[in-house]
């Protein structure tokens, strides 16, 4: 009777997770949709450009990563888009949260550079379902990438205060 029960557990749980997986025939990744390895690098090539071009987004943190490798930073693009999207690759690359530490990215920094994709996106003419999903798993890491920022402001200013700043001492 258990047997049977963890076997339902099993075929359940296949059923409901399997469309992630693209275990259904003739269910693609959106990695695949997406046009593959080479398709994505066009992409991030031509998004990069738009980018770091984009004085909105400040690619380089007003001259902070001017000396930045490019190549290398668009090798781990293309890898996390593509794991991210179901691609055989692996991401390597450090996490969100501290990737970006440090770097006091805005919301309107982030919005500008999430137009940027969309602008090239729609330059390689990608459909909507596809653009939509990879906006989705774009706009998931807006917290780990733009909430460091507030955190670190903050952080400044409780720290500001901690040292007399702001605060009258007694006559």
């Amino acid at each position: 009777m258990k047997r049977s029960h963890v076997l339902f557990g099993l075929a359940v749980g296949l059923v409901v997770h399997a469309p992630a997986f693209g275990v259904f025939a003739g269910e693609k990744s959106l990695y695949e949709r997406l046009g593959g390895e080479a398709a994505i690098t066009a992409v991030v090539d031509d998004f990069t450009a738009r980018a770091a071009a984009d004085p909105k987004v400040n690619f380089f943190r007003d001259g902070k990563y001017a000396k930045m490798d490019v190549a290398q930073f668009k090798k781990h693009l293309v890898a996390m888009v593509a794991s991210a999207t179901g691609g055989p690759q692996k991401y390597t690359g450090r996490d969100m949260k501290t990737a970006h530490k440090g770097m006091r990215i805005t919301d309107a920094e982030f919005d500008a550079l999430a137009a940027n994709l969309v602008a090239t996106l729609d330059k390689f003419k990608v459909p909507a379902k596809e653009k939509d999903e990879l906006l989705k798993i774009v706009g998931s890491t807006r917290p780990d990438i733009v909430a460091q920022g507030k955190l670190q402001q903050a952080s400044t200013k409780k720290m500001g205060k901690k040292k007399g700043k702001g605060k009258k001492k007694a006559p």
